[in-house]
């Protein structure tokens, strides 16, 4: 049995990163090896599962022990990475780069940036590092580690079956005939929404006035946020494009199946989890070629490459009103999911585990 830490910047429940921890943390415990989680941030909800990340700085130096870091900000923590004996896996989630936040917060362009620079380090001293997807390994080749030295640990999905909707919300979204877009995520520059917007506006005018576009996401920047509003007013859609904020997971579900269409405008995802859990409740995907997108789509979905907004809109149009084309994307997604299923997942993590002399215990 060898002792197994995971570290990352915070435990919350509805985020990726912490349910991607929380799925690793069951799998070492049922395979027989001890398993603790630390945070800088943790959340009410998380607390008695992980512990404050100081306390892993109090753990005796241990040869036997294996350090995973998680790593998706920038958080002082990352020394307690550069500092540990035995051996020490880094999982990039990555990190936006820190241009889409210039002239919106000073405070997030320079954690971007600092924790690009930090990758550096984190490389270096780390026995392998791993990306969620094959982009994300790629930058970590790119920050100096050894190609041999990397690998692709996707992220662990949740059970969306466990996830029951909220059924008053989604009787009120599913009342009446309009045409629902939606998108999740954080509300930030990166993830293009002012694109969006103007996307939708286009469609919304020329093609179905009947239509809502939902934004579901935490409100990251409020000047940004601000911008947004003053743009859908501009565009005479602010009655149509709804700011959902951060949901539950209840309400979330609710959004997935009450949506038509789940639209991606991102410049930058180094996954894109909300995509496959639309592609789970069958909600055709029409994204941006950008980043990971295109890989963790596969050839499932549809992608544009320059936004022409009424070309894009004509597109998004099909994939709502056209029966046998939104079939024939949403079978081709179901496809894809079996590649991205739990099961596959576990199995990359066991080979990961190996490398590194970590043997299973059951």
């Amino acid at each position: 049995m060898m002792r197994v830490y995971q570290l990352t910047n915070g435990m919350m429940a509805g985020d990726a990163v912490s349910n991607h921890v929380l799925e690793i943390d069951a799998r070492l415990r049922a395979w027989g090896h001890s398993s603790q989680i630390f945070a800088g941030y943790i959340a009410p909800e998380m607390e008695g599962r992980v512990q404050p990340d100081a306390q892993c700085a109090l753990l005796p130096a241990q040869a036997d022990s294996l350090l995973i870091y998680h790593y998706s900000i920038y958080n002082p923590n990352y020394r307690l990475f550069a500092r540990a004996r035995g051996k020490r896996i880094l999982v990039y989630h990555n990190i936006t780069p820190a241009r889409y936040f210039s002239g919106w917060d000073t405070r997030q362009e320079m954690q971007c940036m600092l924790g690009r620079e930090a990758l550096k380090d984190l490389v270096a001293v780390a026995d392998l590092s791993l990306g969620d997807s094959g982009y994300n390994r790629q930058e970590l080749v790119e920050a100096g580690a050894s190609p041999e030295k990397t690998g692709v640990l996707p992220i662990f999905l949740s059970n969306f079956d466990a996830r029951p909707a909220d059924t008053d919300l989604l009787h009120r979204l599913r009342q009446g005939s309009a045409a629902n877009w939606l998108t999740v995520g954080r509300v930030v520059p990166g993830k293009g929404l002012h694109d969006l917007i103007r996307l939708f506006a286009v469609y919304a005018r020329a093609i179905n006035p009947d239509s809502r576009l939902y934004i579901v996401g935490s409100m990251g920047i409020p000047a940004y946020a601000d911008a947004l509003v003053k743009l859908a007013h501009s565009l005479g859609v602010a009655d149509r494009v709804i700011f959902a904020g951060r949901v539950s997971d209840a309400h979330l579900t609710a959004y997935y199946q009450a949506a038509d269409l789940y639209v991606v405008a991102s410049y930058h995802e180094g996954f894109c989890v909300p995509a496959v859990e639309s592609m789970h409740f069958g909600l055709p995907v029409l994204g941006r070629k950008a980043a990971a997108l295109p890989e963790t789509l596969g050839d499932a979905g549809v992608l544009f490459t320059r936004l022409g907004y009424e070309s894009v809109a004509e597109i998004a149009h099909l994939l709502i009103a056209d029966r046998d084309i939104r079939a024939q994307v949403i079978r081709k997604q179901r496809e894809r999911l079996q590649a991205l299923n739990p099961h596959q997942t576990e199995s990359a993590l066991r080979a990961i585990l190996n490398r590194v002399g970590l043997q299973n215990g059951r």
